[in-house]
């Protein structure tokens, strides 16, 4: 079989895990409402797996069952939380498109309880920044006033993190054309005022999103980008990814996929406009280390930067991106402030002795607050 002869030379470990995805993924192709419980298990889509089973009229295993009601408590505050946002932008006017795993419990998982969630992400276009912000502080949530990131902000509200993006990544790596997202979006079905991505913008920006892991990522992740590549359209898809300089994205993302069995895929990442020299290295720095990081072992942060700068197709881009990145980690760079709140920015760290609030500590902390329980 294909898959297996690109897992030669790995580990046990990793070899199991490979097997136990790409199985997992043929079984999804060809019955999408049955998955086998042992591989969901052993990649952690167990609730998934429940979800199947009781569209099915079959009584879930009991451990199924506990990993179902583990997501669904850790994704009912997430919901409360997109729809009192939802309220609060739609009423400012602001258009906002919910993306990521808000729309992927809806659009793939179906339920709730399909998956737990990090936080909640929207994406505002930067004009409407500034009232978008307003909205989510009248309507009570909490700026996290340490966030330094340059393309998002983070708003918290009992307990939940929002992440509210004005750009899907760093300016510096793609050319992504955020106009284009909102003239095809289409409006949300499970929450009223926002907006959800065209089937084939939502495959480039899991895509795009995949390279912002740098791609270490979870077995759903690849669940969730072989339903995308599904509904999507492929040419359209190729059209786009060139324009907005994010073909190594792409490529990388089907690459493996390709590997782990879906030939579209392979097909697909082999029509990418991309020279074979850049694709051996993209094969090399990239789709080896994704198969093998399933495992989930962190790695080192320079060997991330390593391979985010390999991921920019233009090199002028990437030349730009490194210093950017060294800039960003800085520990006294100032966390931007938020737009006509009349914030001043925050002084580095030798200069001021005041110790911060527990409300203040909070407010950092508040997507740690968010992060699903740890399952048994």
């Amino acid at each position: 079989m294909y898959p297996l002869l690109q897992f030669s030379g790995a580990s046990p470990e990793v070899v199991s895990k490979q097997v136990a995805l790409s199985a997992l993924l043929a079984e999804h192709r060809e019955n999408p409402a049955s998955l086998t419980e042992e591989w969901c298990a052993q990649l952690e889509l167990l609730p998934f797996h429940c979800v199947l089973e009781r569209r099915q009229g079959r009584t879930p295993s009991s451990a199924a069952i506990h990993a179902y009601m583990e997501a669904l408590a850790n994704t009912i505050p997430l919901r409360r939380a997109l729809l009192q946002a939802a309220a609060a932008l739609s009423g400012a006017g602001v258009h906002a498109i919910v993306y990521k795993g808000q729309d992927y419990l809806h659009r793939i998982y179906g339920e709730l309880g399909g998956r737990a969630m990090a936080d909640v992400d929207l994406l505002v276009s930067e004009a409407e920044l500034g009232r978008a912000e307003a909205a989510l502080l009248s309507a009570g949530f909490t700026p996290d006033r340490s966030c330094k990131l340059m393309h998002e902000r983070r708003f918290c509200k009992d307990g939940v993190a929002i992440d509210l993006h004005h750009a899907l990544l760093q300016p510096a790596r793609m050319a992504v054309v955020h106009a284009e997202l909102f003239a095809r979006a289409q409006p949300c079905p499970f929450a009223r005022g926002l907006f959800v991505l065209e089937a084939t913008d939502a495959l480039l920006v899991h895509c795009v999103n995949q390279t912002v892991k740098g791609y270490f990522l979870p077995p759903s992740s690849y669940l969730e980008l072989q339903a995308l590549l599904a509904a999507a359209d492929l040419e359209s898809a190729l059209a786009r990814a060139r324009r907005w300089q994010a073909q190594s994205a792409l490529y990388c993302s089907l690459e493996v996929l390709g590997r782990l069995g879906h030939r579209l895929a392979r097909f697909a990442a082999g029509r990418i406009a991309l020279s074979a020299r850049r694709k051996q290295l993209l094969n090399a720095v990239i789709a080896d280390f994704a198969l093998s990081s399933l495992l989930r072992v962190q790695p080192s942060r320079a060997a991330m930067l390593a391979r985010k700068t390999t991921l920019i197709d233009d090199p002028k881009a990437a030349l730009r991106f490194v210093p950017a990145w060294f800039g960003w980690q800085l520990p006294w760079k100032a966390p931007r402030p938020l737009i006509d709140t009349g914030e001043s920015a925050q002084a580095p760290p030798w200069q001021t002795t005041r110790t911060r609030t527990s409300t203040e500590r909070a407010e950092s902390s508040c997507a740690r607050w968010s992060m699903p329980p740890r399952s048994f």
